[in-house]
């Protein structure tokens, strides 16, 4: 039996430096500023980041209908502030996308700007896939407000 494999990429051009990203992405306290959804009544619901190799790192969300998502990721591989990769599902039962990975990777692009771009791989079910393209878009644009 064969698995089919899908693949997303998303990719923001930010001002600001690596460094300062990749901290914002990996410190519970910069998290809370942009970690949620787009849209009125979604908000952060708390972070524990572990970036040594098997490490922990959960992201939690909150929506407008109170109920609270979990993802539950395990760190693979660090090089800060170049790139993070790490396993990704959701711990809530009903959400669950299955052994995925992701890398976020930190590239220069000049004049204090960096190029952030989102790998998200191994979707079993390409219509959760298109759901998570929409949900990192909204989290590379509200990453980009937290640090302008």
């Amino acid at each position: 039996m064969s698995t089919v494999t899908n693949q997303l990429r998303v990719s923001r051009t930010i001002r600001a430096d690596p460094d300062t990203l990749f901290q914002v992405w990996t410190d519970p306290q910069k998290l809370m500023h942009w970690w949620r959804q787009e849209g009125e009544g979604w908000a952060f619901a708390g972070a524990s980041v572990d970036l040594r190799v098997g490490g922990r790192y959960r992201l939690s969300m909150t929506a407008p209908d109170g109920k609270t998502h979990v993802a539950v990721e395990v760190t693979r591989e660090t090089e800060p502030p170049l790139r993070l990769f790490f396993t990704w599902d959701w711990g809530n039962p009903e959400n669950r996308v299955g052994d995925t990975l992701v890398t976020v990777e930190f590239k220069e692009a000049g004049d204090n700007r960096t190029e952030v771009v989102l790998t998200h791989e191994r979707f079993v079910d390409s219509a959760r896939m298109g759901r998570h393209e929409q949900g990192w878009s909204e989290l590379l644009r509200l990453l980009e407000r937290t640090v302008a």
